[in-house]
């Protein structure tokens, strides 16, 4: 029996790596175990998590020092775990500074060792590279740009395109995802994206909230879309929103995010993974981000480049207006959108760029993955 033992930090994690699995299933049809700290969506394709995910799904340098304890004793447990278990590889998904360095014990036990996706060393800690090296046999890339910088420092890499350009087709039937979610045909429908982090939604509660709030005071007939990967996070929103009797008319959903997404007329998104869901559904939209002054400090001192969205990053330029630290406010936000809604070029532009974004990244990239985990260790 092959064993693989893989890390997913939160809900994007969880999301990559279950499509992955899925892949190597179809791709390695003998018995393959799957262990190690996963989500909801990897359980459903046959993984064993054997510890709560959430407990990774930290952000920013002040909260990693309020959990680092609990966070250094999960990494004590579960690096025993894995050398008693000794799996065929390892598979470390996003959560980088926990996962490189049981990257790094694992591949000094004789462990093959891999790291999907890349961390951001294009865009802040560029020196990072070389303790990636040490700890990672093979990197997994979903950016065109990345596979190079690893090729520069003779490190194996391989760009195997992004697995969201692969399952969110490219012709989006909104009337479709509508009638799955019960919601109504005839609504101009918002949806609002705060994260899947419990900081990052009590960050941008109250801003969402009124932002939608002037929204629906200039858009008539409009619905607004929360979903959520977690209980603990759609509990936040709706206790916020029932406690503020909000004057505007929404649906919280659970687990249901990409079908929020295709199935609304415009999206406000939170930077991140989600901000490039939402791109690829081809959604009008506006990327938003906030985080403490502490952390904005430590950010802009080692951040090299110009944008933080990912179909910003992506293109090299603008394609989507960013709203971070005081410009993430509901006056500002909620004026950008009004603008778009009443503006159809603008909306037909933003589309279009995303179109153009979604042929780049299309590159079957679970399978890809997939076939270059088991070339790795001789099994494809």
């Amino acid at each position: 029996m092959l064993k693989i033992a893989m890390i997913a930090g939160e809900a994007s994690g969880d999301m990559l790596a279950s499509s992955l699995i899925s892949a190597i299933q179809k791709l390695y049809p003998n018995e393959v175990e799957f262990v190690g700290i996963g989500g909801k969506m990897m359980s459903d394709v046959g993984f064993q998590s054997w510890h709560n995910m959430e407990t990774l799904s930290v952000m920013g340098y002040i909260e990693v020092v309020k959990s680092l304890p609990q966070l250094l004793k999960l990494r004590k447990t579960i690096l025993k775990e894995l050398l008693d278990y000794k799996p065929d590889v390892f598979i470390g998904v996003d959560a980088p500074d926990f996962n490189f360095y049981i990257e790094n014990q694992l591949k000094q036990a004789g462990i093959k060792t891999v790291h999907y996706i890349s961390p951001t060393i294009w865009a802040w800690r560029y020196e990072r590279i070389h303790k990636i090296k040490k700890s990672t046999d093979l990197m997994l890339c979903i950016f065109p740009f990345e596979e190079a910088i690893y090729h520069k420092e003779q490190m194996a890499a391989r760009f195997i395109g992004h697995p969201m350009a692969n399952d969110i087709e490219m012709d989006i039937d909104s009337y479709k995802y509508r009638s799955k979610l019960n919601l109504p045909q005839d609504k101009v429908i918002y949806t609002v994206l705060s994260g899947s982090r419990k900081r990052e939604v009590n960050s941008l509660t109250r801003i969402l909230a009124d932002t939608c709030t002037k929204i629906a005071q200039n858009v008539p007939n409009c619905l607004f879309l929360f979903p959520f990967a977690n209980e603990s996070t759609f509990n936040i929103m709706q206790e916020y929103l029932d406690k503020n009797q909000v004057p505007f008319s929404y649906q919280l959903v659970l687990n249901r995010t990409r079908d929020a997404l295709k199935a609304c007329d415009f999206a406000i998104a939170k930077s991140g993974t989600v901000s490039l869901e939402a791109a690829l559904c081809k959604k009008p939209m506006l990327i938003c981000y906030k985080i403490n002054k502490f952390t904005e400090w430590m950010v802009r001192k080692k951040i090299t480049i110009k944008y933080v969205g990912q179909p910003n990053i992506i293109a090299g330029r603008e394609v989507v207006k960013e709203f971070l630290q005081e410009d993430a406010n509901a006056e500002q936000m909620s004026q950008y959108m009004i603008d778009l809604y009443n503006n159809k070029a603008q909306q037909q532009a933003m589309i279009s760029e995303f179109y153009t974004l979604h042929q780049q990244l299309r590159q079957d990239a679970n399978i890809e993955g997939a076939r270059a985990v088991l070339e790795l260790i001789g099994k494809c």
